[in-house]
């Protein structure tokens, strides 16, 4: 099953970009829904490669299950960043985060998940609607701190 939610930030890419990359970004745009409790902590930046383990967290205080997300590419020229995660009943989870330039200092924020559950598949679909539009909604408010031109 794919989801697929776009945005328009108010924030040129080159910005928008340099914020996907880093961990401190990750946690803001999930802060209230979902933590990511990784021992040693989260690297500061997502580096093609890397891979780390650690316990999803249901509104930071309810332990769900170990997740695993590996950086699976990044495209700075492109400004696409590929991952593919598991854990618990998610066999896959791929997301593709992609931005691109718009009009003035506007970009387009996309994100692309591929999600392989099985039988949870259905409720984890419902799921993602609401966490990626909530996300979003997050990227909106942080891209007004990052500036125009």
């Amino acid at each position: 099953m794919i989801v697929e939610l776009s945005t328009e930030l108010l924030a040129p890419a080159d910005r928008v970009w340099a914020a996907v990359r880093r961990s401190d970004t990750f946690r803001h745009v999930t802060k209230g829904v979902l933590g990511f409790r990784v021992p040693g902590g989260l690297p500061p930046t997502l580096r093609e490669g890397e891979s780390v383990t650690g316990r999803l967290m249901l509104f930071h205080v309810l332990p769900l299950w170990r997740h695993e997300i590996r950086v699976e590419s990044v495209d700075d020229r492109e400004l696409v960043i590929q991952t593919r995660e598991h854990g618990g009943p998610l066999r896959r989870w791929d997301h593709r985060i992609s931005v691109r330039q718009s009009m003035g200092p506007r970009s387009l924020y996309t994100d692309r998940v591929d999600i392989g559950g099985g039988p949870l598949a259905p409720p984890t679909w419902v799921f993602v609607q609401v966490f990626f539009r909530y996300r979003q909604y997050r990227w909106r408010g942080l891209a007004r701190t990052l500036g125009g031109r």
